[in-house]
């Protein structure tokens, strides 16, 4: 057992691109206030622009069949009759005189092999009459049916990963139109920070080159400064975010991937709004008996836009399958998350990877809670995982799921819902080994009576209490992978 602590965040990291576009053409532009030219929002406008059209191309694609169609039918009846007809002496007579008669025979043979494969009494009598080789011909329609039902199989799969990958394309699309609203940037606000910074600075004997101020959709404010210090001088980071935010009016601090030190060589600092709110977080697991690995997977990843990310996975059965299916669910959300993705999109993503390479038929439930350090909010998304109970004050709401898992359906299935929070608030979520061991009667209010008994202020000994109490009832025998994430929240 372990527990993470996360004392806030702030506003989250551009890209590389970003990163480049600050640290070389923006040194050399000046900025007035009327002239603002954002060439890096039009590029990506195009870019998102071009990933549409290529993801309308997929939707355009022909859609998946539950059946045979009339196409299909007329394929395979040609096939029949070239195997069957072709040296019968009453060819002519039925594909000529009585031709309807033999297309009606055919579709009733055809109609009795795909409901219970076989044949009715009435249908066999007339086909007797109809034909001078009726075993011949229900055996190679059979044959024949059955063929055409591998292929349309096989079709709907491919039909299947093509729409996955359209998928996949359009949400690219819609993150780089997130992007290129993020380049917007606050010039009055830049020219603002700017005449009063670069005084405060020159007093460190730091050098401001460059200000950038981003805001994203209803992110918050993040300020990137292109900064160097003379020679034999060395400001903190720490302390440059303390002029920033007398400056702007508002507390910042560096981010996580700000450097540590203003030096003589020219850098680029990232800045961001600081938060109101901490969490901090447990985790307990056990493993199913007799297994070596747990089949549950998790992740706490902080972002430098104020959020926290807790994620649990459970993939199907038990061992080194379910291990490795849950596992790569969590990576996934972690590179999708930590990228810019918002969190619908990151299950849609994923929910599409699964379909391309499920050829094993492996799902996993994605359990994924993000909560925003600046508010105290929540949103919990759920694709086929156990419940989750927020404990606020007094008051345990269960919030229960009834989607499917990921990489079951083409279109993703998965619940979204958001819940206000306070300090001291906790979020506890778990697999469905640790509801499963517990009476099948009223299971969720069985968890809440023993989360209400387990409360500490400590989130690694929550986690701890609520899993000794569930162990205990299986008799020390757990007969399901067991995982408790717990997260609390508290005011700074």
């Amino acid at each position: 057992m372990c527990a993470l602590s996360v004392t806030g965040a702030g506003a989250m990291g551009w890209p590389a691109l970003r990163m480049r576009l600050l640290g070389k053409s923006s040194a050399r532009r000046t900025f007035d206030g009327s002239a603002y030219p954002r060439p890096e929002r039009e590029q990506l406008e195009r870019y998102a622009e071009a990933f549409y059209g290529l993801s309308r191309l997929f939707q355009a694609m022909p859609c998946q069949k539950e059946r045979l169609g009339d196409v299909d039918l007329e394929e395979l009846f040609r096939g029949v009759k070239e195997q069957v007809c072709v040296d019968c002496s009453r060819r002519e007579q039925c594909w000529e005189s009585q031709y309807f008669d033999s297309c009606q025979i055919f579709y009733d043979v055809f109609e009795g092999l795909r409901s219970d494969g076989e044949l009715t009494a009435e249908v066999r009598n007339r086909l007797e009459m109809q034909c001078e080789y009726p075993e011949l011909l229900t055996g190679v329609m059979r044959d024949s049916y059955a063929q055409a039902r591998i292929e349309l199989m096989w079709n709907n799969r491919m039909l299947e990963q093509r729409a996955a990958a359209g998928e996949q394309i359009y949400q690219t699309a819609e993150l780089l139109r997130c992007m290129a609203d993020g380049f917007a940037g606050a010039p009055e606000q830049e020219n603002k920070i700017r005449k009063k910074l670069k005084r405060e600075l020159k007093l460190l004997d730091v050098e401001l080159q460059n200000v950038r101020v981003f805001v994203c959709n209803d992110e918050r404010t993040e300020i990137y400064l292109l900064l160097r210090a003379d020679k034999h001088v060395c400001v903190s980071a720490k302390a440059i975010a303390e002029v920033l935010s007398e400056c702007c009016g508002e507390k910042m601090r560096p981010a996580w991937n700000c450097s540590a030190a203003v030096v003589s060589d020219l850098t680029n600092f990232h800045f961001v709004q600081d938060t109101k709110f901490q969490i901090f977080c447990g985790i307990s697991r056990i493993t199913k008996a007799g297994e070596m690995v747990s089949g549950d997977n998790y992740a706490f990843l902080q972002k430098d836009t104020g959020k926290v990310v807790m994620s649990l996975a459970d993939g199907m059965g038990s061992g080194v399958q379910a291990c490795q299916e849950s596992e790569k669910v969590i990576e996934l959300l972690e590179q999708f998350m930590d990228a810019g993705f918002p969190q619908e999109t990151a299950v849609r993503m994923i929910n599409s990877c699964m379909l391309l390479q499920n050829q094993r038929q492996m799902f996993s439930t994605i359990d994924l809670c993000m909560v925003d350090l600046y508010n105290a909010s929540c949103d919990i998304i759920k694709s086929g995982a156990a419940s989750t109970f927020l404990y606020r004050g007094n008051e345990i709401e269960v919030i229960p799921s009834s989607a499917f898992p990921a990489g079951v359906m083409q279109q993703s299935d998965y619940e979204n819902m958001h819940r206000q929070l306070g300090s001291g608030s906790s979020i506890i979520m778990m697999t469905d080994g640790v509801l499963e061991a517990l009476p099948q009667e009223g299971r969720e209010q069985h968890m809440a009576e023993l989360i209400g008994r387990s409360a500490t202020k400590n989130a690694k000994e929550y986690a701890r209490r609520l899993m000794e109490k569930v162990y205990l009832m299986q008799k020390l025998q757990a007969r399901d992978d067991m995982t408790i994430l717990v997260g609390t929240i508290w005011e700074k």
